[in-house]
């Protein structure tokens, strides 16, 4: 069958196939086409989703272009009717103050021209050449924008873990003042608490002074209770004394005293 192939080759002037293609050839024909991959058609959503984004990015094409042509054909007559510009004449007189143009409210799909003047978003934007793009991009400036409500320190008075502290509150806590940094602060003193005004330590004891003159004597008075013991109360701190009597004295509270050695101490 080779030779019949070669043969006809050869009568229509087709140069015979080399051994190497035609073993390449027929490996070909013996191999099956590989499979296609299947195609899942898109949805209804979908086609939405793409449709919109199309339309969008057109609109925003044609937006740009017609502002492009204006600022075009502005410049071609202003050249076309007034020609070329002409040597500088003398200095007029000065003019009345410049004012800006009316404010107008800033329209989407709306091209503006440079210097117009429109609100956006509480702020006041001038256009700073003709563009269709909103407010905030390089093609605006800033004349004035919306501000925010101040805060005050608030005076919280002695700190106290239990309560729920937010920026600029003040507490005292050990003879010192902290103001709150942010909200939820957390313990004081801590990361979150910026100290005030620190409480200083004790000073030194001073000289003792000259031992006065003896006043004048009193009568005697009758024999006062004793204190014969005393009850301890560890959880308060008080210690109160029991007369000779049987009645209780007047009681210590010892807490105070405590805390005071140690800051003192430390």
């Amino acid at each position: 069958m080779s030779e019949r192939r070669d043969r006809l080759y050869a009568e229509l002037g087709v140069p015979p196939e080399e051994p190497e293609d035609r073993w390449r050839r027929m490996r070909a024909e013996r191999e099956e086409p590989e499979p296609r991959e299947r195609v899942v058609p898109p949805t209804l959503a979908e086609i939405d989703r793409r449709i919109q984004e199309r339309i969008a990015a057109e609109n925003e094409f044609m937006i740009a272009l017609m502002a492009e042509n204006n600022v075009e054909l502005k410049r071609e007559w202003v050249v076309g009717a007034m020609g070329l510009p002409g040597p500088s004449g003398p200095r007029g007189e000065q003019g009345p103050p410049g004012k800006l143009p009316l404010v107008k409210v800033w329209e989407p799909d709306v091209v503006h021209y440079q210097g117009d003047v429109v609100t956006h978003d509480g702020g006041t934007w001038q256009a700073t050449r003709d563009t269709g793009k909103a407010p905030g991009t390089r093609d605006w400036v800033a004349l004035a924008v919306a501000g925010r409500d101040g805060r005050t320190p608030r005076v919280r008075g002695t700190y106290s873990a239990d309560a729920t502290y937010q920026a600029l509150d003040l507490v005292i806590r050990e003879s010192s003042s902290f103001i709150a940094t942010r909200d939820d602060p957390g313990p004081c003193p801590g990361d979150a608490w910026k100290i005030i005004a620190c409480g200083g330590k004790r000073g030194a004891a001073g000289e003792r002074g000259e031992r006065g003159p003896p006043g004048p004597k009193g009568d005697v008075g009758a024999s006062g209770a004793t204190i014969r013991d005393w009850k301890i109360d560890r959880t308060r701190y008080v210690l109160t004394p029991i007369m000779s009597d049987g009645s209780d004295g007047p009681p210590l509270e010892l807490r105070g005293l405590f805390e005071q050695f140690l800051r003192d101490a430390g």
